[in-house]
């Protein structure tokens, strides 16, 4: 295990963070560290899974509640992740422990460095989403990990990072995709905008302007002819 977590520090310092995943970079870097885990085939996957985990463990922990971005230890992590992202889209590991890792370790830092976290995310996602599904493996795992995320970002001061996972997570999947799609058809018809202190001719704008606002909460009245008429 001990040449595990050596092999990964060796690696991470060998890593050029850049604003998308270098994927012959990190293979450069990480040769001796794949290496070791194709020769230990009994338990190569699983010590190196493990030593990963340990590893962004001990460096989440090291981080204030706020970090720069030229931060060392932001800067180790962002390219142990960058390593897990290789390993879980290659299948030196399993495909969803890249977000196993992020999860874990965006629940130990605060809402402030995770946010720096999902911005390296966000950089990488083409790799990320790569063979994801809604239904099993990593898309599942994604899901939880945004869901945790989602629940810890206080709306009233962070809603523009709340507004970044969730369009992370609707691109991920496609607009066919059965958990997305509204089967039953319930709209929310109750939730109406109404103007105040406004004056008479602004009133007569915001009318115009807002009455669009019935096909969105009720779509199925696109689909209905003028009332009256069959």
């Amino acid at each position: 295990m001990n040449e595990y977590r050596l092999l990964i520090e060796r690696a991470v310092d060998s890593v050029e963070l850049k604003d998308e995943l270098d994927v012959v970079a990190v293979e450069h870097a990480t040769a001796e560290l794949k290496a070791a885990i194709v020769n230990d085939k009994d338990s190569g996957q699983r010590d190196v899974e493990f030593a990963l985990h340990l590893y962004l463990f001990d460096l989440a922990q090291q981080l204030p509640v706020t970090v720069g971005s030229d931060s060392a230890n932001l800067k180790r992590l962002l390219a142990a992740i960058d390593i897990a992202t290789l390993f879980s889209d290659n299948g030196t590991t399993d495909g969803s422990f890249v977000f196993m890792l992020l999860e874990e370790t965006m629940d130990m830092v605060s809402i402030s460095v995770a946010s720096e976290i999902f911005a390296h995310v966000e950089q990488r996602a083409h790799v990320l989403r790569r063979g994801m599904t809604a239904t099993g493996g990593k898309g599942i795992v994604m899901l939880k990990m945004c869901n945790g995320l989602l629940r810890r970002i206080p709306q009233a001061t962070m809603s523009e990072f709340a507004g970044r996972v969730q369009v992370f997570v609707g691109n991920s999947f496609a607009l066919s995709e059965r958990s997305g799609v509204n089967l039953r058809g319930d709209f929310d018809r109750t939730s109406v905008a109404q103007p105040a202190n406004v004056s008479d001719e602004e009133d007569s704008v915001y009318q115009s302007f807002w009455s669009m606002q019935q096909f969105f909460a009720d779509p199925q009245l696109l689909t209905k002819g003028e009332e009256g008429t069959g």
